[in-house]
Order: structure tokens, then C-alpha cells, then sequence
């Protein structure tokens, strides 16, 4: 069989094998409860309305943002390659993920999502993928009414890029790095670490 037949035919294995995501990261299922896909807005969507995020270690309440962060009131929700993490500076392992539910004003609607993936070892923003839809962030929404802002893999550090550097990588790169960006442990890239 030729190279081309055989990659041709790999999206058929794929279908037979279960749900997958319809992006390029086809190996990420959208059932997975521990892990969110990093294939982009529909799959990542349907992934968050299924509320596998809500069996993580989550915060006990929405509150309003913790300085420096713009994302008004939220709670935070950890997977559990995240928790499991020990106190301290090192990397997250791959997998690890977070899950940020954004909400109304008055704290009584969920509006919009923030999530993080650990995708590759590694230290820089590259190695996560970033993931934002929030209607009141004011900033150029990249699929027109949806509010979405950020929507794949973040740059290295100090390379210039669109909306997911500014947005995301752009604050969190910073975390831990001083007292201004310490929260729960924050570090590689986490503010947050839901004990």
C-alpha cells in the first residue's frame, strides 16, 4: 500500500474507534473526563457542556479576580495531573489542565470558559494550550459574537503573536515570578492550584 492510501485512510480508523474530536488533535477524545481538547472552539464547547471540569478539585464558590488577573468573577477547577503536582517550582506534567468558568456580574450565570492544557514537556508558553471565550473582555473576539479570544497553542516566550499571546500567555508566564503574581502555588504557568 502506498504512504498516501495508508494516510488516507487513517481518519476511517479513527471514526470506527469512538468519539473523537474533529480538529487536528483527533487522538483526544471529547469524553475524556480528565482531559479537555486542544482541537479548537466546537470541540472544546462541546467538551466544557458535557461538565466533566465540575468532578475536579474545584473551588468551593465564584469570587471576584484575584490581582493581576482581568477575568472579573470566576472559580477555578483543576484536573487531577494538576492537584497531584507537590508544592513548588517544578514543570506540570503533560495533561495537566485548568478550567476557568467566568461568570456574569452578579455571579449568577456562567458566560464563558478559560482553560489551560499542559501539551508537551516543557517550560515555555509553547508547551500549553490556551483557551478563552469571555463576551465582556473587551478585547477583538476572533469568531464574532461567540467572544472567543484565545484559541490554540501559545508562542515562546518574547516571540510576538495574536490575541492567544496578549491574552493568556502574555499574564500567565508571569506566574509566580514575584509577589504581584503568587496566588496558590503559582508557578509554570498556573496561578492557581485548587488543593
Amino acid at each position: 500500500m502506498h504512504l498516501r492510501s495508508l494516510f488516507l485512510a487513517a481518519p476511517l480508523l479513527l471514526v470506527a474507534c469512538g468519539p473523537q474530536t474533529s480538529g487536528p488533535d483527533a487522538s483526544v477524545s471529547l469524553d475524556d473526563p480528565q482531559l479537555p481538547p486542544t482541537s479548537g472552539y466546537v470541540d472544546v464547547e462541546a467538551w466544557l457542556a458535557k461538565g466533566h471540569y465540575k468532578s475536579w478539585k474545584c473551588e468551593s464558590a465564584p469570587h471576584a479576580a484575584r490581582s493581576p488577573s482581568p477575568h472579573g468573577i470566576n472559580r477555578i477547577c483543576n484536573n487531577a495531573k494538576l492537584t497531584a503536582q507537590p508544592a513548588g517550582p517544578g514543570e506540570y506534567p503533560v495533561g495537566a489542565a485548568a478550567v476557568k468558568e467566568l461568570y456574569s456580574d452578579d455571579a449568577g450565570t456562567i458566560i464563558g470558559y478559560a482553560v489551560e492544557v499542559h501539551t508537551s514537556a516543557g517550560k515555555n508558553t509553547a508547551n500549553w494550550y490556551w483557551y478563552e471565550r469571555n463576551p465582556t473582555l473587551g478585547a477583538p473576539a476572533k469568531n464574532g459574537s461567540t467572544g472567543l479570544v484565545a484559541d490554540g497553542v501559545g508562542p515562546d516566550e518574547g516571540v510576538a503573536g495574536g490575541p492567544t499571546q496578549q491574552i493568556c500567555t502574555g499574564c500567565h508566564m508571569a506566574a509566580g515570578a514575584d509577589a504581584a503574581h503568587n496566588t496558590t502555588d503559582s508557578h509554570d504557568f498556573v496561578y492557581t492550584h485548587v488543593p
